[in-house]
């Protein structure tokens, strides 16, 4: 099998499936942790946590603490977005390397030849050249969509658990909140 794809994809082979396999990676580990935060409402726990912790502060520091850590949680679940985003990148860039490859191939095979040239010479060099870029391509659009999906998916995350520490933070100061939930 795998001399069958280093016959397809070329040198390319390796870069692209290290390209894919951590892409997969990344899009079901994100997925697995993202999906457990949100169903959880652990975030928001936490976050509430650490206002409990910091009561006794005043209201700067308390803020400045819980913003502190709202970006640590950020950076956090956004881990492997920006891998993702290199992966969807670089590996359209790998394809088209192999297309580029693959052209080569065909004109080394039409320097050689002598005569008539018969499209089996083209063939092998051209398969390469549009195997390689399809590959590229299927790797980049899902882990471009991925990142995207991913970051929207923290965004929202990060602002409903700032949020419901805002409308507490409120409630402590003894504002009513009932019409801003």
């Amino acid at each position: 099998m795998i001399s069958t794809l280093e016959q397809q994809l070329g040198p390319m082979l390796y870069p692209l499936v290290l390209c894919s396999l951590i892409a997969s990676l990344i899009i079901l580990e994100r997925l697995a942790i993202l999906s457990s935060y949100t169903l959880s409402g652990r975030l928001k726990r936490a976050g509430l946590n650490v206002m409990v912790h910091y009561k006794d502060e005043d209201k700067a520091t308390r803020e400045e603490v819980l913003s502190v850590w709202l970006h640590g949680q950020q950076k956090h679940l956004a881990a492997g977005i920006r891998l993702l985003h290199i992966i969807a990148i670089v590996s359209p860039l790998l394809g088209l390397l192999g297309t580029v490859l693959g052209l080569i191939q065909v004109f080394d095979s039409l320097a050689l030849h002598a005569g008539p040239i018969d499209p089996s010479l083209l063939a092998d060099g051209l398969g390469l050249a549009m195997k390689t870029t399809a590959c590229g391509l299927i790797i980049a659009i899902p882990a471009l969509l991925g990142a995207y999906l991913y970051q929207l998916w923290v965004d929202k995350l990060i602002s409903s658990c700032e949020h419901a520490l805002n409308i507490h933070s409120l409630r402590c100061a003894g504002i009513c909140t009932a019409a801003l939930a």
